[in-house]
């Protein structure tokens, strides 16, 4: 390979679509999962330690600077997860604003 040549991703589900789909499925669990955990940890902590009753968080309306930073994490989700598709260079330069 030339200093500038990719390496063509591996083929696993016989077609580059599948691929990315797929790509995208583990992108999405993943993250899926890692909020999940945390969310189960940070309410079970919470009520164990009587900070907050069980069931507050399903009754919580955040205030505007909360929503807004809602807003920002679940573009950012969909970036993550949509953008898993794209090749590395293609990724780096949507992270770092470049396209």
């Amino acid at each position: 390979m030339a200093g500038g040549d990719v390496a063509q991703r591996p083929q696993y589900l016989g077609s580059d679509r599948l691929d990315d789909l797929a790509r995208m499925i583990l992108e999405l669990t993943t993250e899926l999962w890692i909020l999940k955990d945390r969310t189960i940890v940070l309410e079970h902590l919470l009520a164990e330690h009587g900070v907050v009753s069980p069931g507050a968080v399903d009754l919580f309306q955040p205030g505007t600077d909360l929503a807004q930073s809602l807003r920002d994490e679940r573009e950012a989700l969909v970036r993550r997860v949509m953008g898993a598709v794209l090749t590395s260079d293609e990724r780096l330069a949507l992270a770092l604003g470049k396209k």
